[in-house]
């Protein structure tokens, strides 16, 4: 049984604080601070976020931290370092990547997962990896082997047939993209969204998580009546963005953030 299997089959609460954040913005230092203190505060499951040139999915928030991260000078052989730093900080929570298919491509499917592994990751979530595709069946395959999750995304416009072939290729969760559009922070979302998360809990039967536009303990309370997960990372990105220059204070601004929405999911 996977580790995210095994969490929310584990009954520790009724849906899950999943938080985002891309690692080396400001820096790779800062980037393991972070990711201490967001686990320390309400963390069930952290993601994190490789960066990379071309983040379609992304809007302007986390494209702003990839082109911070990315002046940094990047390497896997950092990325790694940095996330089995986080993961060894607090262990019993799993680590997932958000990631581009290319970067895991160049890297070597094999060599890509392996490391990945050994650093602490447990699940991928690649944006750009369409389901049915050579790729898709090759990745999730070879993450099966090494009981690792591919968490598929699931949108609005996704048709039934769609929904229904994906569980030949999903596993851990589902994130479900609660809006169109890429990624930041909403003040509304579709009237229909709990109808639409019920649809996918029956079809899929897969933990169903909610993302994209979700910022506010008021927003997390509402959609964790009826979501197994609520993700939130443009919010958080903008805290290190306006505070990242001060790491004492960035720290301290994501600890309270992160405490008051874990607070909030029922």
């Amino acid at each position: 049984m996977s580790k995210i299997k095994s969490l929310f089959e584990s009954g520790k609460f009724k849906s899950a604080f999943i938080p985002y954040f891309t690692l080396g913005d400001p820096n790779y230092p800062d980037s393991i601070e972070f990711g201490k203190t967001i686990l320390d505060n309400g963390a069930d499951i952290l993601e994190l976020g490789i960066p990379f040139s071309d983040p379609v999915a992304d809007g302007p928030v986390i494209q702003r931290a990839v082109a911070r991260s990315l002046k940094n000078a990047f390497s896997f052989e950092e990325i790694f370092r940095v996330t089995k730093a986080i993961h060894d900080h607090k262990p019993e929570t799993p680590l997932v990547y958000l990631t581009y298919f290319n970067p895991i491509y160049h890297c070597g499917i094999a060599k890509f997962l392996d490391r990945a592994k050994e650093s602490g990751i447990v699940g991928l979530v690649i944006p750009d990896l369409p389901f049915d595709t050579e790729e898709s069946e090759t990745l999730f395959r070879e993450l099966k082997v090494r009981d690792m999750d591919l968490i598929h995304l699931v949108t609005p416009a996704s048709e039934k047939k769609r929904i229904q072939a994906l569980t030949k290729t999903s596993s851990g969760f589902i994130y479900y993209v609660t809006s169109f559009g890429v990624t930041g922070e909403r003040r509304e979302f579709s009237v229909d969204l709990k109808e639409r998360i019920k649809f996918l809990k029956d079809t899929i039967k897969l933990p169903i998580c909610a993302g994209f536009g979700i910022s506010t303990p008021e927003q997390s309370n509402q959609i964790s009546q009826y979501a197994d997960g609520i993700i939130i990372g443009s919010a958080i990105q903008r805290i290190i963005e306006e505070n990242g220059s001060d790491r004492t204070k960035a720290v301290s601004a994501l600890a309270d953030y992160i405490s008051k929405i874990r607070a909030s999911i029922s």
